[in-house]
């Protein structure tokens, strides 16, 4: 059994549901930042200088989220996009490039602060296996003979 099967023991959908939970709780740490009642300094490595800084970092970082949850809820095939041969390769090698990016988050969170260390490390663990599921689905049509 090589690595490729133990991460299909998740179906596709529950791991686009657990994808978009994941997206969803990154979302809300980001707002409670924004509206002061999580310390900004829990968050971003403890690095962030001040609040309007750890504000427009919150910002952009639900802004990505949001872009990301768009792409699992079609990567996880929830919101069904029939693709043609090209876009839906196009599509996974996307998918399969954003991974070590992932994985470089899972670094960041064990150097970051002990709230990140603690809590959101186990968040962007799931997060990565579940995207590493979504991304090595086959989403395209067999080639013609």
């Amino acid at each position: 059994m090589n690595v490729f099967d133990k991460v299909s023991v998740f179906g596709l959908k529950k791991a686009g549901l657990i994808n978009l939970a994941v997206g969803g709780i990154n979302v809300l740490i980001h707002v409670s930042v924004i509206a002061g009642l999580l310390p900004y300094v829990w968050v971003n490595g403890g690095r962030t200088e001040n609040f309007e800084m750890a504000c427009s970092i919150s910002a952009s970082s639900i802004v990505v989220t949001l872009i990301g949850m768009i792409i699992t809820l079609v990567g996880a095939k929830i919101i069904p996009v029939k693709f043609n041969r090209f876009c839906g390769i196009a599509f996974t090698v996307f998918l399969v490039a954003m991974l070590p990016l992932a994985f470089m988050g899972i670094i960041q969170q064990f150097w970051g602060t002990l709230f990140e260390k603690s809590f959101c490390s186990i968040l962007t663990i799931a997060g990565f296996l579940t995207s590493f599921r979504i991304a090595f689905e086959k989403r395209w049509p067999p080639k013609k003979a």
